[in-house]
């Protein structure tokens, strides 16, 4: 295997040699690297969860990767999906959140809270029970169960451009189900 310091893995021997080995090496030499990425693209993340989160992305996908890039444009194009992956699922929790704290919670009594948050949550789950199945079940393995867009494929058994693609058309159909309705009255 030539250096991994050249950028370029020599795949036939590397193949050869142990895959926690290949790993390990690809570690060590690039994560400096993807978290100073992800520093600067993502400075209001915590850089080192996501960096740790490439390289799960990484330890999966390292068997398919063909070197017919360099294995930092391969690294970077994982770095930028798990970045995406993040502000969008940041995007998502500040609308949830939005949507859950419509009132302030001093300046309503303690049993009417109650009453209001279990109807924003009856909101929620009625919106998301709308959805069809395939949406939902990518929207609540995403945001809720926490999975990436790969395990999501796997364990479906669909290309991760569909995992994408089902999560933007759940969030869109989800946010417009939850908006509020202009000209109803309070």
């Amino acid at each position: 295997m030539r250096a991994l310091g050249s950028n370029v893995l020599d795949l036939p021997v590397a193949r050869e040699s142990e895959p926690e080995h290949v790993f390990e090496s690809v570690y060590r030499g690039h994560f400096r690297r993807v978290y100073r990425w992800i520093s600067r693209l993502a400075p209001h993340a915590d850089a080192e969860d996501l960096s740790q989160e490439v390289f799960l992305v990484v330890h999966r996908r390292l068997p398919e990767f063909e070197g017919k890039a360099r294995i930092t444009t391969w690294l970077f194009q994982v770095t930028y999906h798990v970045i995406g992956s993040h502000v969008r699922r940041q995007r998502t929790e500040r609308q949830v959140r939005g949507l859950i704290s419509v009132l302030p919670e001093e300046s309503v009594p303690e049993p009417l809270q109650a009453l209001v948050r279990e109807e924003e949550l009856c909101a929620v789950r009625l919106a998301l029970d709308s959805l069809h199945l395939k949406h939902r079940t990518v929207l609540v393995l995403f945001e809720l169960e926490q999975w990436s867009c790969a395990d999501i494929a796997e364990a479906l058994s669909i290309p991760i451009d569909t995992v994408y693609s089902r999560l933007h058309y759940a969030r869109r159909k989800l946010a417009s189900k939850l908006a509020p309705r202009g000209g109803r009255g309070a």
